[in-house]
C-alpha cells in the first residue's frame, strides 16, 4: 500500500508542477517532454502497483479462509523485526518527504538573497576544475558543457545575427545567448545601444551610480543556474535597493572591475524605468 502512496504523490508532484506552471523553475522548458513522459510512466506504474496490492491482499484474505475451513493450525504471521521496521519507516520517509515538500512548500523565485548566499565571485578562467552545476556569475559560459572547439563554432555563430546591429534588445528568449556573445566579444559592442531588463543587485566595489542588473537563468535545470546580466552605470548617483526591476537602455563600453580581476562590458544608461517583475522571472538557454 506504501508504494502506490509514494508513486501517487510523484506522480501528483509533476502534474501540479506542470499545471501550475513552477516546472519552469527547476529546469530549461526545452526538455519538459521529459517531465510530461514520466507523469505517464508513474501513472502507469501507479496502477501496476494498485493491481500488484489488490491482488496479494485478495490472496492472503483466501489463505486465512482455507487455513479456517481445514481446521489448520493456527495462522501465525511473522511480525518483522524492531530494526527492519526502523530502517523501513526511514526509507518510506527519505523517498515521500521531497514529494511532500515539493507539494506543500511554496517555491521561492530566486533573488539577490541567493547571490549573497553563495557569494559574489566570478570562477577563474585557468581553472581546470570539474565546473557541472556551478554557480555561474555575469557570464553564461556555455563552454563548460561542451568541447572549446564546439563551443568556438557556437559563439562565433551566434555573433554573426548580433554583428552590425546598432540597437539590441535582449528579449527572454535570446537573453543569454546575447549576453554570451556581449562578453565574449565586448569590444565589437562598444558604442551600440542595448536594451535589457532585470532586478537590481548591489555588488561589492561598486561606484556610486553603478549597480548590476540580473536575471537568473537556468542553461539546463537548477543545478547548472547562475545568475547572468551587466554592470549598469547611471549619468548620476543613485540609490536602488536589491530586488528592483528595471528596464534599462544604454551604451556599451567596457572597465577593469577589480573585484573579478577581468575586464567587463558595461552598460551606460541613458534611459530607465521600473517595471514589474515577470510572470517568468527566470531566462533559459534556448540555443546550444
Amino acid at each position: 500500500m506504501f508504494r502506490v502512496i509514494i508513486l501517487l504523490l510523484f506522480t501528483y508532484l509533476f502534474f501540479y508542477l506542470h499545471m501550475s506552471g513552477n516546472i519552469t523553475k527547476y529546469i530549461n522548458m526545452k526538455y519538459s517532454f521529459l517531465t510530461n513522459s514520466m507523469i505517464y510512466a508513474l501513472f502507469f506504474l501507479t496502477i501496476v502497483e494498485g493491481i500488484r496490492w489488490y491482488l496479494s491482499e485478495k490472496k492472503s484474505e483466501k489463505d486465512e479462509d482455507c487455513h479456517v475451513c481445514h481446521h489448520d493450525h493456527p495462522h501465525t504471521i511473522k511480525k518483522p523485526t524492531l530494526g527492519k521496521r526502523i530502517k523501513r519507516v526511514v526509507a518510506y520517509s527519505m523517498i515521500i518527504l521531497p514529494a511532500l515538500t515539493g507539494v506543500l512548500l511554496p517555491v521561492a523565485t530566486l533573488d539577490s538573497k541567493l547571490v549573497n548566499a553563495k557569494g559574489f565571485q566570478f570562477p577563474a578562467l585557468e581553472d581546470g576544475a570539474d565546473r557541472y552545476g556551478m554557480h555561474q556569475i555575469l557570464n553564461p559560459d556555455m563552454s563548460q558543457f561542451m568541447g572549446k572547439d564546439g563551443f568556438l563554432e557556437l559563439v562565433h555563430k551566434e555573433f554573426t545575427s548580433y554583428k552590425g546591429k546598432e540597437q539590441i534588445t535582449l528579449t527572454d528568449e535570446d537573453y543569454l545567448k546575447g549576453l554570451e556573445v556581449i562578453y565574449n566579444f565586448s569590444g565589437e559592442f562598444v558604442g551600440k545601444t542595448i536594451t535589457m531588463k532585470g532586478f537590481s543587485y548591489n555588488g561589492p566595489g561598486l561606484d556610486d551610480n553603478q549597480i548590476f542588473l540580473f536575471r537568473f537563468g537556468i542553461i539546463h535545470c537548477i543545478a547548472d543556474s547562475g545568475v547572468f546580466g551587466m554592470l549598469i552605470e547611471f549619468p548620476d548617483q543613485v540609490h536602488i535597493p536589491n530586488d528592483k526591476w528595471y528596464q534599462v537602455t544604454g551604451t556599451v563600453d567596457t572597465m577593469y572591475y577589480q573585484p573579478f580581476k577581468m575586464k567587463i562590458p558595461i552598460l551606460k544608461v541613458t534611459d530607465y524605468k521600473i517595471i514589474e517583475q515577470p510572470k517568468d522571472a527566470y531566462v533559459y538557454r534556448n540555443s546550444f
